[in-house]
């Protein structure tokens, strides 16, 4: 009897914590979740978070151009945008090259100019540990800046990093401004992931 109601009491308890939760609009129309403990979040990113998938098989993807016959292994779809507000932010590819090295790929939106050749990114990990690095891509005024990491283009340690720790953020810079996003949880940890996925089909594939 005692067994059925320690067993009774830990779901109400359960329950009374997820009816805890209150769901609220801010002035902008934005939807968050408060918490008991006086912490919140935006409605979105809780969401995005209960439904992270960290299996290659959703990460990354393998095609094959009807066309040339190339295959190419890269990041799926765009299931890296960092954006807080949609009107600005970057997507971002990875792009699998010969030799375990790798490409990302950061399409930028907003107000952001024209890129040159060594603009730099700066990122921060979730550890406190900071890197700063330069675009390898030409000069361009639509938005790409492109890093080469790995295998004939050096810089091991750095790509080491992406695979092993979280980003915490990544201000990417031009002469005139630059574009800054923080990423959730969950983000950080499928970048991170997409990066190991990649390193791991490289290896694999040989």
């Amino acid at each position: 009897m005692k067994r059925v109601i320690f067993t009774i009491s830990i779901l109400v308890f359960k329950a009374l914590n997820i009816f805890a939760q209150k769901e609220a609009t801010t002035k902008d129309g934005k939807k968050v979740i408060l918490y008991e403990d006086g912490t919140w979040k935006y409605a979105e990113m809780a969401n995005e978070e209960k439904d992270i998938s960290l299996d290659c098989a959703d990460l990354i993807s393998t095609e094959t151009d009807k066309v040339t016959g190339v295959t190419s292994t890269a990041s799926k779809g765009n299931n890296l945008i960092i954006s807080s507000d949609k009107k600005s932010g970057y997507i971002i590819s990875i792009i699998l090259l010969k030799n375990n090295s790798l490409a990302f790929w950061f399409q930028l939106f907003g107000n952001i100019g024209c890129i040159e050749k060594g603009d730099n990114m700066n990122v921060l990990f979730r550890d406190g540990t900071r890197i700063l690095l330069g675009n390898c891509t030409d000069f361009n005024c639509k938005g790409q800046f492109i890093l080469y990491l790995g295998g004939i283009w050096g810089m091991e340690e750095e790509l080491e990093m992406f695979r092993t720790k979280e980003v915490e953020t990544i201000r990417i810079h031009n002469s005139d401004s630059f574009i800054e996003e923080d990423f959730t949880s969950s983000q950080s940890k499928r970048f991170m992931k997409s990066v190991d996925c990649l390193l791991n089909y490289s290896k694999n594939d040989k």
